[in-house]
C-alpha cells in the first residue's frame, strides 16, 4: 500500500512525530511519501520526519483551493491513499483529485468545528481519525457521520524513549537545576500556558532552582517567556531546540504539565506516561480520558492558583505517590499508546478507506479496552 501524507500550516511538531512513527513502524508492504502544501512546513518539521518532505504549493483563487502539483505527485507516485494532516491539507487533496481515497487526521479537539465545516462543504463521508473520544464527540455534535470517525491512540515509542534517556539531554539543556517542569506545547493563547507558568512561579518560591521548559515555537511562546522572566528571572523559562522530540524532552523532565483550559491533543501525555514522568493536568474532558487523579497521574480541578500549584507541589514532594502513579502510568502506556496497536489501527483505517467500508471497522480505541 502506498500512502501520501499531506501536511499544512496547522501541523506542528507533534503531528510530525506521530506521522514519523507511523511511517517507520508500518508493515513491510506499506510505503509512505510525505508532502507539504505550505512553504515553511517542510523546513520546520523536517527534523521530526525521517524522510524528505516534498513541496507541493497550492494556489488560492476565487475561493478555490488548487494544488496542481499535488495532483501530479499523486499520479507520479501511484498512491493508493492520501492521508491529510489538517483540514486545509484535506481540502487541497480533495480539490486535486476528488476520486482519490482520502483520510484526515485531527489531533487537536479545538479543530473540530473547522474540520466539520470542511467536510460539510466537500464530502461528509471523508474518514477522520482523532486521538480522543472527546474529539470524536465534538465532530459528531458538529454533524459528522458516526461511521466516518475513528479513535486511534498513540504512539509512545518505548525504544525512542529508552534511547533518549542515554543521551544526556538534561545536562545539556538544564544543567544541574531542578525540579524541571515540561509544559504541553506549543504554547497557544487560551490553552492554559499562562496559568501553568504562573503556578510554577509560585512553587519556585519554595524551589528557586526550578526550571520550566516551553517546547516548540509559536507566537504565544514569546509572550509566555517574557511573562515568566518578569515574574522571576531569565533562567526560569527554558527554550529547547525545536529539533528535540517529545521522547527527548521527557528525558530531561521531572513533571509533565498540561494546564489545559479547553480540550487538548493528548499524544504527548502518552509519551510522558511511557517515560515514567509524572503527569499533572487540568481535568478537562480529553485529559481526564487518560489521566485519573492519584492513579496514573495528578489532576487539578482547574488551572486556578488555588488548585494547580498544590498538584505541582505534590508531584515534587510526595515521592511515594509519584512512584505509585508513574508505575501504573508506564504499564498503561504500553497497552493504550503502544506503537504496534497504533500502526495496526492505522493500517486498518487505510484498508477500510480502500474497501469503502466504515472507517471504524476493526479499529480499536485501546483506551476503552477493559
Amino acid at each position: 500500500m502506498r500512502v501520501l501524507h499531506v501536511l499544512d500550516a496547522d501541523c506542528n511538531e507533534t503531528h510530525a512525530q506521530v506521522l514519523d512513527v507511523l511511517r517507520a513502524r508500518s508493515g513491510e508492504d506499506d510505503d509512505h511519501v510525505v508532502a507539504a502544501i505550505d512553504a515553511n512546513v517542510a523546513e520546520r518539521l523536517a527534523p521530526h520526519v525521517g524522510t524528505p518532505i516534498l513541496r507541493t504549493p497550492r494556489r488560492i483563487l476565487a475561493s478555490l483551493n488548487l494544488a496542481p502539483s499535488l495532483r501530479d505527485l499523486m499520479r507520479r507516485e501511484r498512491v493508493d491513499v492520501v492521508h491529510a494532516w489538517g483540514a486545509r491539507a484535506a481540502a487541497a487533496a480533495h480539490s486535486a483529485a476528488p476520486e482519490q481515497p482520502l483520510v484526515l487526521t485531527m489531533l487537536e479537539p479545538a479543530a473540530a468545528d473547522t474540520t466539520a465545516k470542511l467536510l460539510r462543504s466537500i464530502d461528509r463521508s471523508i474518514p477522520v481519525v482523532t486521538g480522543t473520544q472527546r474529539a470524536m464527540r465534538l465532530l459528531l455534535t458538529a454533524s459528522v457521520h458516526a461511521d466516518a470517525v475513528a479513535v486511534v491512540r498513540g504512539p509512545a515509542d518505548f525504544g525512542a524513549i529508552n534511547r533518549a534517556k542515554q543521551e544526556g539531554i538534561r545536562e545539556q539543556l538544564i544543567g544541574d537545576a531542578g525540579p524541571v517542569i515540561l509544559l504541553h506545547g506549543p504554547s497557544i493563547r487560551g490553552q492554559g500556558h499562562f496559568e501553568g507558568v504562573w503556578a510554577c512561579a509560585i512553587i519556585r518560591q519554595i524551589y528557586p532552582n526550578m526550571r520550566v521548559v516551553l517546547p516548540y515555537a509559536s507566537a504565544d511562546r514569546q509572550r509566555i517567556r517574557r511573562f515568566a522572566i518578569r515574574m522571576t528571572h531569565s533562567g526560569f523559562p527554558v527554550i529547547p531546540d525545536s529539533h528535540l522530540s517529545w521522547a527527548e524532552l521527557m528525558s530531561a523532565t521531572d513533571i509533565f504539565l498540561a494546564p489545559a483550559i479547553g480540550d487538548i491533543c493528548t499524544e504527548p501525555i502518552g509519551v510522558a506516561m511511557a517515560a515514567g514522568v509524572v503527569c499533572v493536568g487540568a481535568a478537562v474532558h480529553s485529559v481526564a480520558e487518560v489521566i485519573a487523579d492519584r492513579h496514573n497521574g495528578l489532576l487539578s480541578r482547574d488551572t486556578s492558583i488555588e488548585t494547580l500549584p498544590a498538584r505541582i507541589l505534590a508531584a515534587i514532594e510526595d515521592k511515594a505517590l509519584v512512584r505509585q502513579v508513574t508505575d501504573v502510568a508506564r504499564s498503561q502506556a504500553f497497552e493504550v499508546f503502544g506503537v504496534r496497536a497504533f500502526a495496526d489501527n492505522y493500517h486498518r483505517v487505510y484498508q477500510n478507506v480502500l474497501d469503502n467500508c466504515p472507517v471504524i471497522d476493526g479499529v480499536t480505541d485501546t483506551a476503552m479496552v477493559s
